[in-house]
């Protein structure tokens, strides 16, 4: 992730944390805010966040079948399932139901995430019926052609060649099995590997494709301009056929954090190196998940007034950009730092942050440090909800995690009642220095500025195309 994705990476974790106050959002927001609930016969979890400003309609599905249900060895699956769910259905080949979408001006498509298999429609409120059933018939009745399977291997094969050539994808790589072990399946790629996807047969895209999309587990969030009782008759037209029962997909396993850290450097003939430093985190559970929210945000989240980016970037000048984020998972999700900068100063960048991350451990902050991040939070609410999809992302996400009708109203006052010694506890609790991981990706170090902390790993020469 390069630092300009910042600003992506900070409305991510917003999104997650949800902040704000009714008092503080514009009034068509506030007014959006009284969300409808329901649930289907099918089992669906339905939310609806009526707007009629303008005649569109957002619509955001969340389901079980990430890459974490990737077969072992396929890894990839859930990606390709994503990639299939627009290449026809129905009665509609691949090039009929793009046509179809694109007449009516409809955007549908699909994407994997670790623990998700997520899709996104976009369209007018004139044209909902045509929208829904293209929707419908592409999750219950999918053609899965086999001339559209082996074009979409061929892309993704491509894609994922061409990401060699990309550090902020070699050190994503590289890091996410070092903190979570090798085995786990947040170790690996969404993606898959060049190897992976090659094993991809679409007899396993049909498997995975029914066992995602079925009505127990699954989340719909709608935004925009349409009423609750016309949506319940669009849900119970063209969804009624899913499969009620739940499917094979389980909680992921528990995520164990390592005891020692280990470092890698994957040599890149590249004028700066990449740099991400990660561990373990905490559940969206823990009773110290909003601690995290504030420190997460005192070392280097969004902004320019972060710890890490006044020592990296201001007084040093080492980076145009260093950040840190927690990115909250079905498990216990990966706490990252990390930052671009010259090869010949990453010993010292490296330095610095360590020693930022000791800060945060052993000394409490300050009251006044404190105040004002946890004002930046809790009034950062409104950029954040300014548009349906961004309504329909977040209230998908508190309804597949089931974080419950009030986590909106709730978000502010619990963000509110952090204090110092909450901080400085989870700090102690995952950024030990001994458990941290490293990963850099660039020229070789000069020999004597190497990572201290941890134990040694390997240095990778070549790409093994995982």
């Amino acid at each position: 992730m390069s630092i300009r994705d910042r600003s992506i990476l900070w409305l991510i974790v917003v999104w997650i944390g949800l902040v704000g106050s009714v008092g503080s959002v514009p009034a068509w927001a506030a007014e959006s805010a009284r969300v409808a609930h329901f649930v289907t016969s099918q089992g669906i979890g339905i939310y609806l966040v009526e707007n009629h400003v303008n005649p569109m309609v957002e619509i955001r599905i969340l389901a079980r079948g990430g890459s974490v249900y990737d077969p072992a060895g396929r890894e990839g699956v859930a990606a390709l399932t994503a990639w299939m769910f627009n290449e026809g259905a129905g009665e509609l080949d691949s090039v009929a139901f793009q046509e179809r979408l694109h007449y009516y001006g409809i955007s549908l498509g699909a994407n994997a995430g670790q623990d998700t298999l997520e899709v996104s429609m976009t369209t007018l409120s004139d044209h909902l019926d045509e929208a829904w059933t293209r929707l419908g018939e592409a999750m219950i009745r999918p053609r899965f052609v086999e001339a559209d399977f082996q074009r979409g291997v061929r892309e993704r094969v491509a894609e994922l060649i061409k990401s060699e050539e990309e550090p902020t994808f070699r050190a994503t790589r590289a890091i996410f099995p070092m903190i979570f072990g090798e085995r786990h399946p947040y170790a690996s790629p969404v993606n898959g590997t060049v190897e992976s996807v090659k094993r991809i047969e679409l007899a396993d895209i049909r498997r995975h494709h029914a066992a995602v999309f079925r009505g127990a587990g699954m989340v719909i969030a709608v935004a925009g301009d349409v009423g609750l009782e016309r949506l319940k008759g669009l849900v119970e037209k063209h969804l009624s056929a899913l499969e009620s029962q739940p499917g094979p997909f389980g909680p992921p396993p528990e995520a164990i954090p390592v005891e020692k850290g280990t470092e890698q450097h994957v040599e890149m003939d590249l004028p700066q190196t990449t740099v991400r430093i990660g561990v373990v985190g905490i559940h969206r559970d823990d009773p110290d998940f909003y601690a995290l929210m504030v420190m997460n945000q005192i070392l280097g989240g969004g902004g320019l007034t972060s710890r890490l980016t006044q020592v990296i970037r201001e007084e040093r000048g080492l980076a145009y950009g260093v950040f840190s984020y927690f990115s909250p998972l079905a498990g216990r999700g990966p706490f990252m730092v990390g930052t671009e900068t010259k090869n010949a100063s990453v010993a010292e960048a490296l330095a610095l942050i360590r020693k930022e991350l000791s800060r945060l451990v052993e000394e409490d902050v300050g009251e006044t440090e404190l105040a004002d991040v946890k004002r930046y939070l809790t009034g950062s609410f409104p950029l954040q909800l300014d548009g349906l999809d961004k309504l329909a992302d977040t209230w998908s996400r508190i309804g597949y995690y089931k974080r419950g009708m009030d986590y909106l109203d709730k978000w502010p006052e619990r963000i509110r009642a952090v204090t110092r010694e909450d901080v400085r506890r989870v700090a102690k609790r995952i950024l030990p220095l001994k458990r941290l991981c490293t990963v850099t990706v660039g020229k070789r170090m000069p020999a004597g500025s190497e990572p201290a902390s941890g134990t040694r790993s390997k240095t990778e020469a070549s790409p093994p195309n995982r």
